[in-house]
Formats: C-alpha cells, sequence, structure tokens
C-alpha cells in the first residue's frame, strides 16, 4: 500500500522530540554516533468492514504501559495520521528502550475518530514486543461516542448510593459531592472529609455507557471523626470507574458492567 511519506518522517522526527523531553534533561541512551538508540514498533492497524472512511478520520496508535488495572493506562509513545484510501493503514513508533521496565505489561491501542466521533478502536490484548509487523485490528463502535461533557459539567452531583447502599453525609453533615469542570478536564468536590480534585478523561469504548475514567485524585489533609471511612470508600471507587450513565437528574458511575455509584443533581 502506498502512504505518506512525508507524514511518517515528520511523525518519527515528533516523537524522537516528545522522547527527550520525557527524560527530563534530555539525556538517554547514546550510541558511539551522538545518537538516542531508540527502537521502532511497525505495523499496520486495519478492520474488517466493507466501507470507506470519510475525509478527515484521523488513525492514532498509543504504546501503553497497562500494568496498573486500578490507574489509567500510561502513553509511552503515540503516533497518529490522516490516511488516505483504505487500510491497512501503516504505521511507526519510535521510543526509547530505556523506558520499558521489564516488570510492568505494555499494549499497543489504536482508535479511528472523525473530529470527537469514536468510529473504531481495538478491543483486544496488542502485544507490542512480538515482533515487526504488529497488525492491530480495530472494531467498529456501534453508536460513535461524543466525546463531550455538557451533560455532566455546570452541575453539582451528590452521592445517594455507594456499591449499592445508601450513604450518609460527611463531616459536618455536608453530602460527598461531584463537579466537572470541562474546560479543564478536571473533576472534584467534597470526599466525605475533604476536598478532592484530579483529572478525567471521557475517551475510550465502555461495556455499558459513556466511557469515563478518573486520574489520581489530590486531597486536603485533615482528620475527621466523621466521614473518613465513606471517603476512602469512595476514593477507592472513583479509580475504579470506567464510564457513566444518565437519567434525568441521575448519574451512576460504572466500573464495567456494573453501577458501583449512584448521584442525583443538587
Amino acid at each position: 500500500m502506498t502512504y505518506n511519506r512525508k507524514w511518517l518522517g515528520s511523525a518519527l522526527f515528533a516523537l524522537a522530540l516528545t522522547g527527550l523531553a520525557a527524560c527530563g534533561d534530555g539525556a538517554g541512551p547514546v550510541g558511539p554516533a551522538g545518537e538516542n538508540s531508540m527502537e521502532t514498533i511497525e505495523g499496520t492497524v486495519f478492520y474488517r468492514e466493507r466501507m470507506m472512511l470519510p475525509p478527515g478520520v484521523e488513525v492514532e496508535v498509543q504504546l501503553q504501559d497497562i500494568s496498573r488495572a486500578d490507574a489509567m493506562a500510561r502513553v509511552i509513545a503515540t503516533v497518529s495520521q490522516v490516511p488516505e484510501g483504505g487500510p491497512p493503514y501503516p504505521f511507526v513508533i519510535e521510543y526509547d528502550p530505556a523506558s520499558i521496565d521489564p516488570r510492568m505489561r505494555y499494549a499497543l491501542r489504536a482508535t479511528i475518530s472523525l473530529g470527537e466521533q469514536l468510529m473504531f478502536t481495538s478491543n483486544e490484548y496488542i502485544d507490542p514486543f512480538q515482533g515487526n509487523p504488529v497488525e492491530v485490528l480495530v472494531q467498529r463502535v456501534a453508536e460513535p461516542v461524543q466525546r463531550d461533557t455538557a451533560v455532566l459539567e455546570g452541575r453539582r452531583w451528590l452521592l445517594e448510593a455507594l456499591a449499592g447502599e445508601p450513604v450518609a453525609p460527611g463531616a459536618g453533615d455536608k453530602p460527598v459531592d461531584l463537579q466537572f469542570d470541562a474546560e479543564a478536564m478536571q473533576a472534584g468536590g467534597f470526599s466525605g472529609c475533604n476536598r478532592y480534585t484530579g483529572g478525567y478523561s471521557l475517551d475510550g469504548v465502555a461495556v455499558r455507557g459513556n466511557a469515563l475514567a478518573f486520574r489520581p485524585m489530590a486531597g486536603t489533609l485533615m482528620a475527621c471523626e466523621q466521614g473518613s471511612d465513606l471517603e476512602r470508600q469512595y476514593l477507592q471507587m472513583l479509580g475504579a470507574v470506567t464510564a457513566f450513565t444518565l437519567a434525568g437528574d441521575s448519574l451512576s458511575l460504572l466500573a464495567g458492567p456494573e453501577v458501583v455509584a449512584t448521584f442525583r443533581a443538587e
């Protein structure tokens, strides 16, 4: 297949700069000629549906660290392109081998998007180090996911139930709450004893509902006689969330197909 060599060269150059920035001071393994000893993963992204993609779609492939089950995958390197023609779409990811820890687990993830609509995604584990070339199958999303927080933002969500059990107020008889800031992609509120805040993402595909994942939360350090146990359970729950659903003024957070918390809009 013919592909855009100009894009490929630009992508490799950008990734090389990204790898240097990730090292902090730019230092890394240096070969005899003074060049960084980078390695590459080469392969193709393809789908089985008999269809042509609309103009302007973007194919993205990420090398991810997926070692932590309770946290979002960490992106090691990424490459994207606006393809011409049909699949397969070739890709080359360049990464610093010094950033790979043999104790960790890594995977490739590929997506095809049109603007803010996710059209295709890989759903199976792809070993990035199985040997080149790597073939990545992406599957069509039944209903394109709109990455839009308008339904979440601008509201204060009050926690009603956790793991199916009604919850009491936290310290000072204040309810646990959750608010979303779409511009900063930050979520936060009162967790039962302390104030908390952290990032969130709407990327990906959920088993049920709309994809949602919270990044690790930071909080104040108050000690409370009331609400401490609730706070611990609540923050632990946020780390397991993979999706959300909305029904009127009711918000449900899910871990896989299971509802782990419900809120009502104030």
